[in-house]
């Protein structure tokens, strides 16, 4: 273990903050962030795809409909009305107007009736109830007639978005005291949303600041003035571009028209119609808002050193390459700042390849095969994973985090250099058994998945059955169960 000396005292780690200090940062100096030390291109198999381009193309026509089908028969897209029509109304007496109202309504009841729930602003001060009647009325929900699919509230993201679970951009942190709460943890902060998504718009808040809206993976409230309203003729013209390709991002980036102008910042992940390409470029497409906020279709140029077109080999060298763009990046809960959480990086590094992973790691599961080892032991869980994990193909999900396998590797910072389990995620930090505070890596990294971590054996193991009631791999590069 490693120890540190203060006034003749052993200090662990956890120690070394005060005895009340909720967050301490985790100390990553023994742990090489290097993608290239673990995913070597001297590895026989770096170029060699891990799957075939058949598998690649089935996975990538899923994506495909996700983002840019519109029939009437799409079940996936919010461009199509079955998909929709299911979300907008579950059940004569359950639909998306009653779950909003419900929304607000558990919030206001645990403001007042759990203390642990109390609602704070940014400013360290619980709100009153006229903060909550003020949103309420704003919301306006008395005032849908129809909650029908409807062509004419078709629309496209002219901009990155902010998903938020309530109409404002007020925050809503739990207590600051509590170990797992206060910032980053915004209770209001859904996902992110980015330029070229479809969406489909239920309805406006009263001040028509916010529009509450259906897109591909999340449903909440966003800013009205980052939409545009679509039509058949710009979605056949969209759909034809991206029928003849699409490029994905692979490293942020700034988008430029063809005078050079700015017009919008694209992050890992996004994915636009590919127009065309010269030797340095991608002329890609986005949608921009005209006065009457319709949707018209602009040309911009991305570097093609920041982009590849879909779906691109899904090769360790192509992996890698994403990694290393994405390391030592900002944990974003909920995509705040545009940074990503757990789920949003993995759903970032697959996408160029063609492979749609939901937006939620609870969901993630159903991307690929999945492997339940709930029942198992903590020393159990680690040694399947050791010995039927897919490098760089398995997801690992445990309660409310997932993160990607890369391999195994020789532990290098042991004496007796056992095999562990590494992998590649976005994490904001490590609890300890008493879950009374967190050790902040607050990040994407390489991180080795420990039975114990040297720093403090009082941070909870990935693998930790008693605290952990989840622990199961998705294989990415097998077919989902029915």
């Amino acid at each position: 273990m490693q120890r540190w000396i203060k006034i003749g005292v052993l200090l662990t780690f956890s120690q070394l903050a005060l005895a009340n200090d909720l967050i301490s940062a985790f100390p990553m100096e023994s742990y090489n962030q290097n993608v290239a030390s673990w995913i070597k291109p001297t590895d026989l198999d770096y170029d060699k795809p891990l799957r075939s381009k058949e598998y690649q193309q089935q996975r990538y026509a899923e994506f495909y409909q996700r983002y840019y089908a519109s029939s009437a028969e799409s079940s996936l897209s919010p461009w199509g009305s079955s998909y929709v029509n299911l979300l907008l109304s579950q059940s004569e007496n359950q639909n998306i107007l009653t779950q909003e109202s419900q929304i607000i309504t558990e919030f206001k009841t645990n403001h007042l009736t759990n203390p642990k729930k109390i609602a704070y602003g940014e400013n360290y001060r619980p709100y009153d109830a006229r903060w909550f009647a003020k949103i309420s009325a704003n919301m306006d929900l008395a005032g849908v007639t129809s909650l029908k699919y409807s062509s004419s509230n078709r629309a496209i993201a002219v901009d990155n978005l902010f998903v938020r679970t309530l109409p404002t951009m007020d925050p809503l942190f739990y207590s600051s005291k509590i170990a797992g709460e206060g910032y980053p943890f915004d209770n209001l902060q859904e996902t992110a949303l980015f330029i070229g998504m479809p969406l489909y718009i239920i309805k406006q808040s009263l001040d028509k600041e916010w529009s509450l809206v259906i897109a591909s993976d999340d449903i909440g409230w966003v800013k009205t003035a980052g939409l545009a309203r679509v039509n058949d003729r710009f979605i056949k013209n969209w759909q034809k571009a991206a029928k003849a390709g699409v490029i994905a991002i692979t490293q942020q980036s700034t988008l430029v028209d063809k005078l050079g102008r700015f017009r919008a910042m694209v992050y890992n992940g996004i994915s636009l119609p590919l127009s065309k390409q010269t030797s340095a470029n991608y002329e890609a497409l986005i949608p921009v808002a005209n006065l009457q906020r319709e949707a018209q279709i602009l040309p911009v140029l991305v570097p093609k050193s920041a982009a590849a077109v879909m779906p691109l080999t899904l090769t360790p060298h192509n992996i890698a390459n994403i990694m290393q763009s994405q390391i030592g990046k900002p944990y974003g809960w909920g995509g705040m700042f545009f940074d990503y959480d757990c789920s949003a990086e993995t759903k970032a590094l697959f996408t160029p390849f063609g492979i749609y992973l939901p937006r939620n790691s609870q969901f993630q599961s159903s991307a690929g095969k999945t492997i339940v080892l709930d029942q198992l032991s903590s020393a159990e869980r680690e040694q399947y994973l050791i010995k039927n994990g897919h490098k760089l193909l398995t997801l690992v999900q445990i309660p409310g985090h997932i993160m990607l396998y890369i391999g195994n590797y020789a532990n290098p910072n042991s004496l007796n250099h056992e095999t562990i389990a590494m992998s590649y995620q976005n994490i904001w930090g490590l609890r300890t058994r008493e879950n009374n505070s967190r050790a902040v890596l607050g990040g994407s990294v390489i991180f080795p998945l420990l039975a114990e971590y040297p720093e403090d054996p009082q941070l909870l193991s990935f693998y930790d059955q008693a605290a952990r009631s989840k622990f199961r791999l998705i294989y990415l590069d097998q077919v989902a169960d029915k």
